[in-house]
């Protein structure tokens, strides 16, 4: 275990797409949840742990608070985002900083019933006209609620996120650590290297596909401890979906996975062997067993 003295539990919450797996990530220094641009990419909670001398903070990275749509995983999804704050001593909730939107206020309505500390986190102020638009959308928000702090960040640029990290650092109540000093993350190595592969599909195809696009981990198998083989089963709708993520003469598919195996020897400091598969699955997302099967349970 870690000698820290300090132990804190820091929700992340906000509507999707305002950047807060980039920001946690940011802060860790490591690629924990993945990112697209595509709104609503995390399902579930991503826990990241930051340990620093006497300090250890657990960072929970939740879905992105939407109104659900009838599928089962999008219900879920918000489940997840809902109860984020369920335990946590710091709420950093997450806003693009160049407006605020009734989706916004929504999540701010949600989490203000708690008696936990709410620390407004401005991000993307790099896409601001300049830095002198910082301070008048801080004065802009202030009156909203009795935030615990406001800090403007930027997890693209880094801007003030050390100075963001360190606050939270001081910000930790008493306690002892609860994960040993090298731990990066709770979550299996398995859903990570699923998590790798998803991030990759949406980054390539783009609206080509659905948010309902699922991976599955087939098998994970260490040969020697330098090289691993892991099996991946993509499951998508349509047969039209099929054929666009594998592209012409496999084309595509095989860019998403040469991009994923990339990610997943990063993380895993090893030589990967990544073998996919497409396979058709109708309505999985609104299967309740297909998607515990997943990872994306209660």
């Amino acid at each position: 275990m870690s000698e820290a003295q300090y132990f804190g539990v820091i929700a992340v919450v906000g509507r999707p797409n305002v950047g807060k797996s980039s920001l946690m990530n940011r802060l860790l220094g490591e690629k924990v949840s993945i990112v697209s641009r595509r709104p609503q990419t995390t399902w579930r909670e991503i826990t990241g742990i930051d340990t620093s001398e006497n300090v250890q903070l657990v960072f929970i990275d939740s879905p992105g608070m939407h109104k659900p749509k009838r599928q089962l995983l999008s219900k879920r999804a918000n489940q997840s985002a809902r109860g984020a704050g369920t335990g946590a001593d710091i709420l950093c909730m997450v806003t693009d900083c160049r407006y605020w939107t009734s989706d916004d206020q929504r999540v701010l309505e949600h989490f203000r019933k708690t008696q936990t500390p709410i620390w407004l986190l401005l991000n993307k102020v790099d896409l601001l006209a300049s830095i002198d638009k910082v301070l008048p959308k801080i004065e802009s928000v202030q009156r909203m609620h009795d935030w615990a702090q406001i800090i403007p960040v930027s997890a693209k640029t880094e801007y003030n996120c050390k100075h963001l990290l360190n606050t939270l650092r001081a910000s930790a109540p008493l306690g002892s650590a609860g994960y040993d000093a090298e731990s990066l993350t709770t979550m299996p190595v398995s859903f990570l290297a699923a998590e790798l592969v998803r991030e990759q599909i949406f980054r390539q195809m783009g609206d080509e596909i659905p948010y309902v696009t699922g991976v599955e981990i087939s098998r994970f198998e260490e040969v020697d401890s330098d090289r691993v083989e892991i099996d991946v089963s993509i499951w998508c709708d349509t047969t039209g979906q099929k054929a666009a993520l594998i592209g012409a003469k496999g084309a595509r598919l095989k860019n998403i996975g040469t991009a994923a195996r990339r990610g997943l020897e990063k993380l895993l400091a090893k030589s990967v062997s990544l073998n996919q598969m497409v396979k058709v699955k109708k309505g999985w997302s609104d299967d309740s067993r297909s998607v515990t099967r997943l990872g994306y349970s209660d």
